[in-house]
């Protein structure tokens, strides 16, 4: 029986890079970016499928308190997060670069990566564009939590049209700490794009028992009442995990809401 190849650092964050891009849901083995990492590496697609479940098990946005990641997982794939947790954006990119040169062993083109960065073209090789593809990296990861969480539908209208669903950060991004809060599935909610953009406003906002509140300043004509009103005081369809925390919520009735 042939000895089974060991996962190396290097692969594994690789293949770390992958997940953020593409998130649970879409790792198959059918996955044509999936398959292009098996062939970088010399794996099975099933390999790399089952790798980048392993690094799913161990991703707290996706483990209900208490739970550990899957005991029979590789300690590599719990080593990965830890540091990424250390490293954040740093560690990140490193992980896209090994991702980017498929580990050095061919250089293949994932369309994932590819996707993120296609309305940067324009934009030279240098420190913004690396920022603003990791930054889109990290948007893309969170919009995968959010639909794994709420089960790809709006947590209002249970709207399911992915092209219409927003993951909304409840505690926006712009000051958010990078480590702690930007990630954080409890910050954010799933939203159809309409009344994301009223939550992005402050003309919306949840309450400590996650009912909606619409701001007085909203008129009370017939378009608004249809889209709006009609939804104040409806309690929002919870996620499987990690509902919206409480200190998010203050800040959102506090410093965006207008009440």
């Amino acid at each position: 029986m042939a000895t089974r190849r060991q996962w190396t650092y290097e692969e594994t964050r690789a293949a770390f890079a992958l997940y953020f891009l593409i998130g649970a849901s879409k790792a198959d083995k059918r996955n044509p970016d999936v398959q292009r990492l098996a062939q970088a590496l010399g794996r099975t697609p099933d390999a790399v499928a089952m790798k980048l479940c392993n690094i799913a098990a161990n991703d707290e946005n996706r483990i209900s308190a208490g739970r550990v990641g899957l005991a029979h997982g590789a300690k590599l794939d719990r080593t990965i997060w830890l540091d990424y947790r250390d490293g954040g954006d740093e560690f990140l990119d490193g992980a896209l670069t090994e991702l980017a040169g498929a580990v050095g062993h061919t250089s293949v083109e994932f369309d994932s990566l590819a996707a993120v960065s296609r309305d940067l073209e324009d934009l030279p090789e240098g420190r913004e564009r690396s920022s603003l593809i990791r930054q889109r990296v990290n948007q893309s990861y969170f919009r995968n939590a959010l639909i794994d969480n709420y089960e790809g539908k709006c947590c209002l209208t249970n709207l399911s049209i992915s092209a219409f669903l927003v993951a909304s950060h409840i505690k926006p991004w712009r000051v958010c700490d990078p480590k702690t809060e930007r990630l954080a599935a409890s910050n954010g909610l799933l939203l159809n794009a309409l009344h994301d953009r009223a939550f992005d406003l402050g003309l919306m906002t949840i309450d400590q028992q996650f009912h909606v509140r619409i701001a007085r300043c909203v008129p009370h004509d017939d378009e608004s009442v249809r889209a709006l009103w009609s939804y104040n005081g409806v309690e929002i369809r919870l996620p499987r995990t990690h509902p919206p925390a409480r200190e998010f919520i203050e800040y959102h009735n506090d410093m965006i809401f207008k009440g």
